[in-house]
């Protein structure tokens, strides 16, 4: 994991473009150069094409990251972030049922607030291996939580009797799913450019849906899930 020379500061640099940021400038070069890897390949992209695309300077670029491996490794936290939440939660009581509650939860949310779209990062990676080595293994890792917790909530007598491999990829694939129509909510609202209309969701809201949905599909008495849900509460993970 790359993490020692990478800046994160306050306060940004002034904008190539002059336009108001939507986000951090930070989670702005990470979005775009996410766009841009995915679009050429790694190898095609400059420092210079990153900035451009994220409508900052070249110097303001190199005041959040020095290298464009840095800004390539931002882009893993997708599968970061949830490994390090994981790794958290591995440790404290509680039924396999409560911590994939907790981490489908957590993950959608994440996925959602994401600068980096993850089917993007996929399509890259899957074009260069060998460069995005700890994107797969990051990637092998949450898979194999979700198959531990299921595979546990099943013996355990938590949830009904699947196939523990089956159940994370279905998991995995439905959070993912939820960040690609969230991330493009405001073409489909009222007013938006696609003539498919549908209501506007917040990432929290939609969160709760999916491990709602998640659980109640594995649990062996789904009428537990009210009380799962508060009992998640309490932990405060967002």
């Amino acid at each position: 994991m790359v993490r020692g020379e990478e800046l994160s500061r306050p306060l940004g640099r002034p904008r190539a473009t002059g336009d108001a940021p939507v986000g951090s400038p930070r989670e702005e070069i990470i979005a775009a150069a996410g766009r841009l890897f995915a679009e050429r390949g790694y190898a095609q992209v400059t420092m210079s094409d990153i900035a451009r695309a994220a409508g900052l300077q070249q110097s303001s670029l190199y005041y959040w990251f020095r290298r464009k491996e840095l800004v390539l490794h931002a882009t893993f936290a997708v599968n970061r972030v949830p490994l390090e939440f994981m790794n958290r939660i591995g440790a404290q009581s509680g039924s396999p049922a409560m911590k994939l509650y907790r981490l489908v939860r957590f993950d959608t949310l994440q996925l959602c607030n994401s600068p980096c779209d993850v089917n993007e990062l996929e399509r890259l990676a899957e074009g260069q291996p060998k460069l995005f080595a700890n994107f797969w293994e990051d990637r092998q890792r949450l898979h194999d939580w979700v198959v531990t917790l299921v595979n546990a909530g099943v013996e355990e007598g938590y949830f009904v009797d699947s196939d523990p491999e089956l159940a994370a990829i279905a998991v995995l694939s439905f959070d993912e799913g939820i960040q690609k129509r969230f991330r493009h909510q405001a073409e489909h609202r009222l007013g938006g450019t696609s003539p498919f209309r549908h209501q506007s969701r917040n990432a929290a809201e939609l969160a709760e849906f999916a491990a709602a949905t998640i659980l109640r599909s594995l649990l062996r008495r789904p009428a537990n899930l009210s009380l799962l849900q508060r009992q998640a509460a309490a932990f405060g993970d967002d």
